[in-house]
């Protein structure tokens, strides 16, 4: 039984400092002069660190913001009055190994822990600070509550080799009893302390209940139900304290609903939660998070569609001013960003080209019989463009050879002199139109922004002339790409009704 994991995800951090050089460290604990925003004590009996690391958690890694020196035997001193994030902080020991994990839940901030080397909950102590005597409780509790599931789990184990099944039963509801032991010691944390960071960050992992939806027919309505997941899975966490940002369940949440939850939606129900999630960020340490993470995320994700998800951020968050922390320079890259790109999300009209071939007779990439169009852009000295062409010309041959074939290809050779381009169509022969050289009605490679994508490049256009897929796929999988297009505008005919 997977029991209690998500209780401890807190103290398992990968634990990462950024330069952290090998000479001595610089004593904090020297007093400075004015308000103190914390002023930290460690009593480890035993210890005999030269140095130890005031580390902070940052996206699932701990980022050094201090070290010291002992002031005594086994006495380590952290005192600043620099600007201090509040958050999930780990004490990290000269041979990277953690000593014990605590919050800086308000600044000022004091505290004073006692323990030894072993990080044993048992032996540590708090002083100064009741959230982190609540953290050594919460510890204590899961170190026996482990302590009994694996007793029980051998117990268990020795009954399924001797075939006991009534005794494995027993041992089965022995672990939901300590499992509902620690569920209920959790729901009290939150009942009796809602406002503690730690306690915010144990009721971000709790689960909630999802209604049974039924349909007309009375069966299970499984889209009701997701729907309803999607919407209230940020219930139990608070994106308005700017605290969560720096506590492990920030990341881990943030995945989890867009790169999973999110992940294959279309890119309208994408947009609306992204807007719902935005506007529950209330604090700006979480907006900033999101934003950034958001950002990165949809314009650098190969899904078809995701660019329309950053570009809908950037126009309503990054061109709107809100992203205070950005300068001019980098807005002017989202907005030179939006101009390129929005013309050709999913869904736009394909700017039509009329290009010539090598005998100069003018043509057009919206007159193609096919109800669908690749328009092809390539370099015929690519390499990459030749062996990915040849895989068409394959593609093309065995559809038109069963009958098949329901798109066209408007090749554009771009990025080469005209007598190369010459040279090539004669050389291969294809089948499809190709045109090219320095002419045409735009300047095509600025229209379909193959100055960034690069050689070779892929759109294809519906009926309509509209652009479904803006960017390339395998070769191969064109026809089921097509295939499910379809399906998928069946459905929503369906759906609208005609």
């Amino acid at each position: 039984m997977k029991i209690f994991r998500f209780f401890l995800l807190a103290l398992s951090l990968m634990i990462v400092l950024p330069g952290v050089q090998a000479q001595k460290a610089k004593n904090s604990s020297k007093k400075g002069k004015g308000n103190y925003t914390y002023d930290i004590t460690f009593n480890i009996k035993g210890a005999t660190d030269t140095v130890v690391y005031l580390t902070l958690n940052y996206d699932g890694k701990l980022m050094l913001r201090d070290s010291a020196g002992p002031s005594s035997p086994g006495v380590y001193h952290f005192r600043s009055n620099k600007k201090t994030e509040m958050g999930f902080y780990t004490l990290v020991a000269q041979k990277r190994v953690q000593y014990a994990s605590f919050v800086i839940d308000k600044i000022p901030f004091e505290m004073v822990m006692n323990m030894d080397t072993t990080s044993n909950p048992e032996l540590i102590t708090v002083q100064k600070s009741p959230e982190n005597e609540i953290i050594i409780d919460f510890q204590k509790r899961t170190a026996k509550a482990q302590r009994e599931i694996s007793e029980i789990n051998k117990a268990k184990k020795f009954a399924e080799n001797k075939g006991l099944t009534d005794s494995v039963e027993v041992y089965n509801k022995k672990m939901e009893v300590v499992d509902k032991e620690m569920k209920d010691y959790i729901n009290q944390l939150i009942e009796n302390y809602p406002n503690y960071l730690f306690v915010k960050m144990q009721k971000a992992f709790t689960q909630f209940d999802v209604p049974e939806f039924k349909d007309a027919d009375g069966n299970m309505d499984n889209e009701a139900r997701a729907a309803y997941y999607r919407t209230h899975y940020w219930d139990n966490f608070d994106l308005g304290d700017g605290r969560m940002v720096f506590m492990p369940v920030m990341q881990n949440k943030v995945k989890e609903y867009f790169e999973r939850v999110l992940q294959y939606q279309e890119v309208d129900t994408i947009n609306k939660y992204v807007d719902m999630v935005l506007e529950k960020c209330t604090d700006t340490l979480t907006y900033q998070y999101m934003i950034n993470y958001l950002s990165h995320h949809y314009e650098s994700s190969k899904n078809l569609g995701h660019d329309g998800v950053f570009i809908h951020i950037a126009k309503n968050n990054q061109l709107k001013g809100k992203c205070f922390w950005m300068d001019e320079e980098l807005i002017g890259l989202y907005r030179q960003r939006v101009e390129r790109q929005e013309p050709l999300l999913i869904g736009q009209h394909g700017k039509e080209l009329l290009i010539p071939d090598t005998s100069d007779n003018w043509h057009s990439s919206h007159a193609l019989p096919k109800d669908y169009v690749i328009l092809w852009f390539f370099d015929p000295d690519c390499p990459e463009c030749r062996k990915e062409t040849k895989k068409l010309r394959k593609l093309y041959d065995s559809l038109q050879t069963a009958g098949t074939r329901n798109f066209d290809v408007f090749a554009i050779a771009n990025d080469c002199t005209p007598e190369r381009w010459k040279r090539y169509v004669k050389e291969e022969g294809h089948p499809w139109l190709v045109v090219g050289g320095n002419k045409g009605n735009i300047d095509y490679l600025d229209a379909y922004n193959t100055y960034e994508t690069g050689n070779p490049s892929m759109f294809i256009l519906n009926k309509k002339r509209d652009i479904i897929c803006n960017k390339r796929i395998p070769i191969e999988m064109i026809p089921t790409f097509l295939e499910q297009y379809e399906k998928i505008e069946a459905n929503k005919q369906k759906r609208a009704g005609n």
